[in-house]
Formats: C-alpha cells, sequence, structure tokens
C-alpha cells in the first residue's frame, strides 16, 4: 500500500477538519466496496464448514467421543464442543 500526502488529494477545509480530530497520526481509509460480498461468500467456504460441523454434529449424536471427533477432523477437543455446543443452540431453536 502506498501512501499519498493528504493536502494532495483532500480539499484545504476537509483537512483541516481531519487535522483537528487526527493532527500528526497514520489513517487508514478503507475502500469504498458497494458489491461486497460476506466472508466465506465468494469461494464456498461458509457453506462448507457449515457442511463440516453438521457432520462433527451428527457425529458426535451417533456416539462418537468428542477425543476421536477431533482426531477424525484434526481439531482441538475445545473447537468440537464450540461446535457441538453451537449445533444444540440452533436445534432447540
Amino acid at each position: 500500500m502506498n501512501y499519498v500526502k493528504a493536502k494532495n488529494v483532500l480539499p484545504a477545509q476537509l483537512l483541516e477538519k481531519v487535522q483537528e480530530y487526527a493532527s500528526g497520526t497514520y489513517l487508514y481509509i478503507p475502500q469504498k466496496c458497494e458489491n461486497r460480498k460476506n466472508w466465506g461468500e465468494s469461494k464456498d467456504s461458509k457453506a462448507w464448514y457449515k457442511r463440516r460441523n453438521q457432520r462433527i454434529y451428527k457425529n458426535y449424536k451417533e456416539g462418537f467421543s468428542v477425543r476421536e471427533i477431533s482426531q477424525k477432523f484434526f481439531l482441538s477437543e475445545k473447537s468440537v464442543y464450540r461446535i457441538i455446543l453451537c449445533a444444540k443452540k440452533a436445534e432447540a431453536r
């Protein structure tokens, strides 16, 4: 990312206002994105994790231990417990 001098791109009045709030600091101004997709939508990651978590919960309901599930899916036991808890809450709704 290249830095640009604010005085070269902002009108003088706006620059003065910005200096009132953030004089001498670095500011990051994010790019305006109108058609930005949510996390996981562009590469189907969200759906992949949802299916994985459903399989984990199904295995748990079938009697697999948390340790077995964590080894099968290469996750920590704490992560498996979190996934199971979220699935139980969703099922209760």
